[in-house]
């Protein structure tokens, strides 16, 4: 009985006990749920912000990408090469002019040396090429002349980290140096030609006049060959002043538009008879349009016959002469603007012309035959600048001998369609 009573007594507190203990559990489900609610609220401003920042490291991204597409354009764009190249020479960019100018492709070139690229055979050569500066070294590479300019590439502190290479195609420069040197040597030349023409030709004349005289006076007829000799010689011979005279003349009055194939056509069929003697075979390839300059024709006519002649002379046992017409409109290589030009390529399997004599075949008084005064091609040069054109000689790679004439064309330089075959 008394445990009961007892029992009965400790309900009351069990009971509240347990409501206590349910009530603080629901204070703990509230705060859990506020705590989750707080979070959540956090997780979804911590994610607006992670979006927030993605998106501007995008835009930063995308930003520098078209940087680097931009600069990247700008490199490609350039006429000069560029080549970068870490601390040990390896090489780690390049555009694609420096393709171009070194004739390695620009997967091939990278993980290379720089001095693959301009075939160095010894260090104190690569050091001569690549040493900073601010004047460039010259070199000859894949029938280019290039300037190549070196310059360190630095950190923000100062450190080395590499090395860009600058190179720039100067042929066409160089090409009118040498035209430049020429001019002034046909200058001096002229004045010369033209002081001396005029004191030998007087006298030249009263000889010729006098040995005419005397020829009709003479009847032994081995007396009469002696002095058509003396006739013969004296008109060779003025025949060579005139030559030399035209170092001296300007002949720019006589300019008129002339049609460059008609003109060479002509001398084709005039020259045709001797060649076929040589025993050379002719081939003639046209440009499709006919190209029209402001020139003399038959100064024109001198200067292919000359060509000619000189190809035939270089293959005396016979041999192959193509003669080749090519129009250019617009950019040369390189980007470089040139304007429309035509171009008449001489290309002869000859003896070809020794290396130490390329350089001087254009001056006057050089000459490699052992009859000659040396004025052929000195007047060939100076009527093709007369006509504000340029004209190089260069060996074959096989044999024989390259001539290449550019003249301007005038501003209406096409005419109708041409055969593209002599």
């Amino acid at each position: 009985m008394n445990n009961l009573n007892r029992k009965r007594k400790h309900e009351p507190d069990e009971s509240l006990s347990l409501h206590r203990s349910f009530g603080q559990f629901d204070q703990a489900t509230t705060r859990l749920q506020d705590a989750f609610t707080g979070l959540e609220k956090k997780y979804e401003s911590i994610n607006k912000e992670l979006d927030y920042k993605n998106l501007e490291l995008k835009k930063v991204l995308a930003e520098k990408e078209r940087i680097n597409n931009y600069l990247q354009n700008i490199l490609e764009s350039l006429t000069t090469g560029v080549i970068v190249a870490d601390l040990e020479g390896t090489i780690t960019m390049m555009n694609r002019c420096a393709e171009t100018f070194t004739g390695f492709s620009r997967e091939s070139a990278e993980g290379g040396n720089l001095e693959s690229l301009f075939e160095c055979d010894f260090p104190s050569d690569s050091e001569a090429i690549f040493c900073d500066g601010d004047f460039g070294k010259k070199r000859r590479l894949n029938g280019r002349i290039l300037e190549i300019f070196s310059s360190a590439v630095k950190a923000k502190n100062g450190t080395g980290i590499g090395k860009v290479i600058v190179l720039r195609d100067i042929t066409r420069v160089e090409q009118l140096k040498k035209m430049v040197k020429r001019t002034e040597k046909y200058a001096t030349m002229g004045e010369t030609a033209a002081s001396i023409a005029h004191e030998i030709r007087n006298p030249l004349g009263s000889i010729e006049l006098f040995a005419s005289l005397l020829m009709k006076d003479l009847k032994d007829s081995k007396v009469r060959e002696r002095a058509s000799h003396i006739i013969h010689s004296v008109r060779d011979m003025n025949n060579k002043i005139s030559n030399l005279l035209l170092f001296a003349n300007d002949q720019k009055s006589l300019m008129k538009k002339i049609n460059i194939h008609k003109a060479l056509k002509e001398i084709m069929l005039f020259s045709r008879e001797i060649i076929e003697k040589g025993n050379i075979l002719l081939t003639v390839q046209y440009a499709n349009a006919d190209p029209i300059i402001a020139g003399n024709e038959e100064m024109l006519k001198q200067v292919y016959l000359n060509v000619i002649l000189n190809a035939l002379q270089a293959m005396p046992t016979g041999g192959g002469l193509t003669i080749e017409t090519h129009i250019f409109d617009g950019d040369g290589e390189g980007g470089a603007h040139r304007g429309s030009q035509v171009e008449i390529r001489f290309m002869d399997n000859g003896c070809g012309i020794p290396t130490e004599s390329v350089k001087k075949i254009f001056d006057p008084l050089f000459t490699m035959k052992e009859k000659g005064m040396g004025l052929g091609l000195a007047i060939v040069h100076n009527i093709v600048d007369m006509h504000g054109g340029s004209i190089e000689v260069e060996n074959n790679k096989g044999e024989g001998t390259i001539f290449t004439i550019t003249f301007p064309l005038i501003a209406s330089g096409y005419e109708k369609k041409s055969n593209s075959n002599c």
